[in-house]
C-alpha cells in the first residue's frame, strides 16, 4: 500500500456516496483532528454533497474517475444494485498501491474483486452510524491474500472511528444485523419507555432526557472491563418491582421480539446477496 507508512502523514479518502452512512464516515474522519485523513467525496445527488459539512480536509471529485485517480483510499458506501456500475466506472482506474474499502451490505469480496479486476487492495465493512461521533463498531472483512501489514494499516485508519473487530466474511450477515441494525432496535425501545414516561404524566422533554440517562448508564455498565459492575450484575441486583415488571416484559414476548427482528435482519441481509451483481 502506497499509504500505509502511518496515518500521521496525508492520506487521501475518496468516499463514493454521502447519504447517511457515507456522510457519517466522513464526520467520524473528521472529528479526529490528529490524523493525516483528508478527504474527496461524490456522490450522484448533489444535495447530498451540499449538507456535507465544511472543512478545509474535504473537498468534492468531478467524477467517479477524478476520485479513483486522486484517492489513496476508495471507500464505496452505496446500495448494493448500484455496485456494477459504480465498480465497472473505476475498474482499471485503481492501481496496486491503492486500496479499496466496500460498505456495500450484502455484496460479498469475491463479487467485488470479479467487477473491479485486479490490482487494488480489496476489504469489506460494516460500521454503524455511531462512527460520525467516533464511538461506532465496525466489522472488517479481507480477501484471504490480504498481507497482515495491510490488514493492520486498514484497522488504523478505521480506529479513530470507534470499535473495529476483524471478521470472517460469512460473519458480516450476522454483523450487519446486530451491530449495523442494532442501534435501530434499541432506539424502538428507548421510544418505548420515552412514552411510557409521558404516560405517566412526565414531559416528553423529561422523558426524553430520562431516557437518555438510562441508556448512558447501561451502556457504561456494559462497557465496563470489571464483569461483577456490568449489566447482567446489575439486573441480578434489581428491586422486586424492577423483576416484576422485566418478567411482565418476558411474558409478553420483548425479549422474543428482539430475536425475531435480529433474525428479519439477518434475513434481508443475506437476500441483498441476490443476485449477484457480478453477473
Amino acid at each position: 500500500m502506497r499509504w500505509a507508512s502511518g496515518l500521521t502523514e496525508r492520506i487521501t479518502v475518496g468516499v463514493v456516496g454521502a447519504g447517511n452512512m457515507g456522510s457519517a464516515l466522513i464526520r467520524g474522519w473528521l472529528r479526529d483532528q490528529s490524523s493525516g485523513v483528508e478527504l474527496l467525496a461524490w456522490d450522484k445527488v448533489e444535495s447530498c454533497l451540499r449538507a456535507l459539512p465544511g472543512s478545509e480536509r474535504i473537498s468534492v471529485a468531478r467524477s467517479l474517475e477524478d476520485l479513483a485517480a486522486k484517492a489513496d483510499v476508495v471507500v464505496l458506501v452505496v446500495k448494493p444494485k448500484d455496485a456494477a456500475d459504480v465498480l465497472g466506472a473505476i475498474a482499471g482506474r485503481l492501481e496496486a498501491g491503492q486500496t479499496l474499502i466496500s460498505a456495500m451490505a450484502g455484496v460479498p469480496l469475491d463479487s467485488i474483486r470479479s467487477l473491479l479486476g485486479p490490482g487494488p487492495g480489496l476489504f469489506r465493512i460494516m460500521p454503524n452510524l455511531g462512527v460520525e461521533l467516533g464511538a461506532g463498531a465496525v466489522a472488517l472483512a479481507s480477501e484471504g491474500s490480504a498481507d497482515g501489514a495491510d490488514i493492520q494499516a486498514v484497522l488504523g485508519l478505521l480506529g479513530s472511528l470507534g470499535r473495529v473487530e476483524a471478521v470472517p466474511e460469512d460473519l458480516m450477515d450476522v454483523v450487519t444485523a446486530v451491530s449495523g441494525s442494532g442501534p435501530a432496535f434499541i432506539a424502538l425501545a428507548m421510544e418505548g419507555l420515552e412514552d411510557g414516561a409521558v404516560a405517566v404524566g412526565r414531559s416528553r422533554r423529561e422523558a426524553r432526557s430520562l431516557v437518555r440517562e438510562a441508556a448512558l448508564a447501561v451502556g457504561a455498565l456494559a462497557a465496563h472491563p470489571d464483569p461483577s459492575v456490568g449489566v447482567e450484575e446489575a439486573c441480578a441486583a434489581a428491586t422486586d418491582a424492577e423483576r416484576m415488571v422485566a418478567e411482565s416484559m418476558r411474558r409478553r414476548g420483548v425479549p422474543m421480539a428482539f430475536r425475531e427482528a435480529v433474525e428479519a435482519a439477518l434475513d434481508r441481509s443475506r437476500r441483498l446477496r441476490a443476485p449477484d451483481p457480478a453477473k
